[in-house]
């Protein structure tokens, strides 16, 4: 039986809004950030989950742990959706994805994904069965705790969007075991 407190604590998270959980991973203290950019092509969607398994690792989050697979999932998918729909650029010319994670032991993982196009994803409530795009955003709302979008400012105005999901992690993830290294 998990101690009261501990019951307390899930029970807090679980009533934070994706803007408080947002507000933590953005701007919060004790946050774990990495981030990386990649070349906006489809072949480059597993650079991007390579990237984040290792991060995850890191973080000492088992490989097969349900959180991994569903942050592995809804990265796939976010970048995906950046190279195939966020392009700005002619096909001949060099363009970046951003790939951001931001991490709170305890609390919450977050991922951001960033890209040049001021437009906003929106969730096609029930593709047809026979559609071949349109259901990414359902499996990033399906798989995280919450996502969200919002246009990114520049000097220039707007410049892009960022797409954020987050995953409650109530448990501490516990750091990998340091292995003796030998002389």
């Amino acid at each position: 039986m998990a101690p009261a407190h501990q019951n307390r604590e899930v029970d807090a998270l679980t009533s934070l809004k994706s803007w408080e959980f947002l507000a933590v991973l953005a701007h919060g203290d004790g946050i774990e950030r990495v981030a990386v950019e990649i070349e906006s092509r489809e072949s480059n969607v597993g650079q991007a989950r390579r990237f984040v398994r290792r991060q995850l690792e890191l973080w000492g989050l088992p490989e097969d742990d349900d959180l991994v697979d569903r942050v592995l999932l809804v990265i796939s998918e976010l970048v995906t959706n950046a190279v195939v729909h966020g392009r700005t650029r002619p096909p001949e010319e060099t363009e970046c994805v951003g790939v951001t994670l931001a991490f709170k032991r305890g609390f919450a993982l977050g991922v951001m994904v960033t890209d040049n196009s001021g437009n906003i994803p929106k969730v096609t409530i029930r593709p047809s069965p026979s559609a071949v795009c349109g259901r990414g955003l359902v499996l990033v709302n399906a798989e995280s705790d919450g996502w969200t979008a919002a246009p990114r400012g520049g000097q220039q105005g707007v410049s892009g969007k960022a797409v954020w999901a987050f995953f409650q992690c109530p448990q501490p993830a516990a750091l990998p075991e340091l292995l003796p290294q030998s002389a």
